[in-house]
């Protein structure tokens, strides 16, 4: 057995004057404990505890230590994860198994060298006893290198880069996450990097691995540099690089990824650069959004910060940023500019208007000493569908001169920009109030207006009562965190008012960031008489996303346009996406599109068409990553300008899509096109989805 129980370790508490967070275990005998290039991450959230990575001084090794919120204490889980003490390591949760990278590192600038194994160790976990047990160990390359990180790809295989003999290196397993295959080198030429350079791995998409790399050759060609890999295709087919940035010291080998899963293509990643000049970004923040990237400065070369973390708060929809600085003002070497450490701050921005100022927040401080290398998580914070509800925020760092891990916890996980107060509100539910003749089989839905927090979200807040008597049933929130179904044990009486009741206030339910619902939400429907077969009920929905692409600009984003092209030449496809997650389980007896033509009408037919993949954003989806069109459930056409169209759709074809997102695309074999009205032109003209249930 590896699980030899927990050993709480003695903390010196955070008790000096002008210190900031709380110091926490000695790691004497390993140098740089929490790694040097911020790639790497060494905790992670899991059952409703922070874990991490850390050096035992006791036993000379590194092991798997819980973080007690309630004392802010370590204590050793005594299960190791690599007995050598000149290691880093890249850890990634992903919620079954525990994946730790060990690594031999090689100083800054200095070549990979041959004859060090780095190795993957995976852990299995048993919630009952909250203990971890070695699965497997295995080799991913042989060779001591600066930096290593991986990530898990959607068809189970594990990833892993590096930089090696001055080229970016890969290397996958096999589906079963375990067997690795033969190190290879990034195919493009521009994986020809310097012996400063490194690279890190990042899952999105989905079905996506991405890659970026720095690039320091001293010419133009200089930057930071992104490709990637669809799940499931030859390991060696990637993408032509592009450059997130681009120039002569515009990148350098720290960078620190993030994927915002429910946006599809958004990746985020924290770099630094290698500018000189006081008023030039030292530390970026790089957003990807479809295929554009677009960059952001979090501090300058004046304010001196180093070693940068992007972590994204799904709860309050912020990205939050921690890196080093220099120290405040009442503590030793106060402003010193060094690359020995400093503080850890923190500048955070909203997710839709991404903007740093230059003030920040001190979350970690040792009044004596210098702090350096902050890391955290892989996953993102207080996200339902990652399993990281009601996280909080946990960051981890080291004191070198003392030998000292230091730590930072956020309950809230606010994000220095003022955390979500907002209370949550019911936005929907199913069956409606006061509808009749509902089938004695049907689920109750409810739908909230934001992502809520599942331990809350269960019998006892969520009821189904007849008269006095409540009916036995299992909730469940869907993997947005928004719809809650209630399944009965058993159908309903028929001829039967039920009242659903969702309780507010403390005792009831709550959002990611705490916030309950503020008043009992309450409603009554009837069911049908037995034998008969129920009234139908009709719920008309607008779109709630649309967007067209075109052939002609293929890099060009129409979200907010008011026309929605469709035509064959040249080609204008239109998109269309709507919420059915409060439907699942419903009967649909009919299902009609309604459209608006705009300016003009069209001669041709237009076709429209299921899509499978609803990833694709509004402000995303472009002609270069629109998802591909599938079988055609109804026609429409010859129409004319400025008229209302209902389209019948195939009832079959969209059953399979209640209880999730639809998404639908509408092509042309006419090379007339026609112009639609989007919902941007406001709610009379919306595209809109007319479902009739049984």
């Amino acid at each position: 057995m590896l699980v030899l129980g927990f050993v709480v370790l003695p903390v010196g508490a955070s008790a000096a004057e002008g210190d900031v967070g709380v110091e926490g275990p000695s790691h004497s005998g390993t140098g740089t404990p929490t790694g040097t290039k911020r790639a790497t991450s060494a905790l992670w959230f899991n059952d409703g505890s922070w874990w991490g990575n850390l050096w035992d001084t006791a036993s000379s090794d590194f092991h798997i230590f819980r973080f007690n919120a309630a004392t802010s204490t370590w204590a050793d889980a005594g299960v190791a994860t690599d007995t050598r003490s000149n290691t880093h390591h890249d850890v990634l949760w992903d919620g079954a198994t525990l994946h730790v990278a060990s690594y031999r590192f090689v100083n800054d600038g200095l070549p990979a060298e041959p004859n060090f194994p780095s190795t993957m160790r995976r852990y299995s976990y048993d919630p009952g006893t909250k203990t971890y047990s070695l699965k497997s160990s295995t080799n991913i390359n042989n060779y001591r290198v600066e930096t290593l990180s991986i990530d898990k790809d959607s068809t189970g295989r594990v990833w892993a880069t590096w930089q090696q003999g001055n080229r970016i290196y890969l290397n996958v397993t096999g589906t079963d996450g375990t067997t690795w295959g033969t190190p290879f080198p990034h195919p493009a030429a521009l994986s020809n990097v310097s012996v400063d350079d490194s690279s890190a791995v990042i899952a999105f998409g989905p079905g996506k691995m991405g890659v970026m790399w720095s690039r320091q050759v001293d010419d133009s060609s200089d930057g930071m540099y992104w490709s990637y890999h669809v799940d499931g295709a030859s390991n060696t087919d990637w993408t032509t690089p592009v450059a997130a940035v681009s120039g002569q010291r515009s990148g350098d080998d720290h960078m620190n990824l993030k994927w915002l899963d429910s946006s599809g293509g958004q990746v985020f990643a924290a770099i630094k650069t290698s500018f000189t000049s006081a008023a030039q970004p030292l530390i970026q923040l790089l957003a990807l959004n479809g295929t554009t990237w677009s960059a952001h400065t979090i501090a300058t070369v004046s304010e001196c910060p180093n070693r940068v973390i992007v972590l994204i708060d799904e709860s309050t929809q912020r990205l939050r940023t921690f890196a080093t600085y220099p120290k405040p003002s009442g503590t030793t070497n106060a402003g010193s500019c060094t690359s020995s450490g400093g503080a850890i701050y923190e500048k955070s921005t909203p997710l839709d208007n991404i903007s740093f100022s230059s003030a920040k927040t001190a979350r970690i401080v040792d009044a004596d000493q210098y702090v350096h290398n902050v890391t955290s998580t892989k996953q993102n914070l207080n996200s339902a569908a990652r399993g990281t509800a009601s996280s909080g925020l946990l960051l981890l760092a080291d004191v070198n001169a003392t030998s000292r891990y230091w730590h930072f916890y956020d309950s809230s996980g606010g994000g220095g920009g003022g955390g979500d107060t907002t209370a949550p509100t019911v936005t929907g539910t199913s069956p409606i109030e006061d509808a009749t003749g509902v089938a004695v089989t049907a689920d109750v839905t409810a739908t909230f207006s934001e992502a809520m927090d599942p331990l809350t979200v269960k019998p006892g807040t969520f009821t189904l009562e007849a008269g006095t008597t409540t009916v036995t049933a299992t909730v469940a929130l869907d993997s947005t965190g928004k719809v809650a179904t209630l399944n009965p044990g058993a159908d309903l009486a028929a001829n039967t008012t039920y009242t659903a009741r969702i309780e507010g206030g403390s005792a009831g339910v709550k959002d990611l960031a705490g916030n309950p619902l503020a008043a009992e939400e309450a409603w009554t429907f009837t069911t049908a008489p037995a034998g008969g077969g129920g009234t139908p009920e009709t719920v008309t929905l607008t779109a709630a996303a649309d967007s067209y692409v075109a052939g002609t600009s293929t890099r060009t984003n129409y979200g907010s346009s008011t026309l929605l092209g469709v035509d064959r030449s040249p080609i204008e496809v239109t998109y269309l996406k709507f919420d059915l997650s409060a439907y699942a389980g419903r009967t649909l007896d009919s299902a009609t599109l309604q459209l608006r033509s705009a300016g003009s009408g069209s001669k041709g037919t237009q076709n429209v068409k299921l899509v499978a993949d609803d990833s694709w954003t509004e402000g995303g989806i472009t002609y270069t990553n629109r998802p591909t069109l599938g079988t055609s459930v109804a026609t429409l056409g010859p129409t004319t300008a400025n008229t209302d169209y209902s389209v019948p759709l195939t009832v079959a074809g969209l059953a399979g899509e209640l209880g999730q997102e639809l998404s639908l695309g509408l092509d042309s074999s006419s090379s007339d096109g026609l112009d639609l009205s989007s919902k941007e032109t406001g709610s009379a003209a919306a595209p809109k989805l007319v479902l009739t249930f049984g």
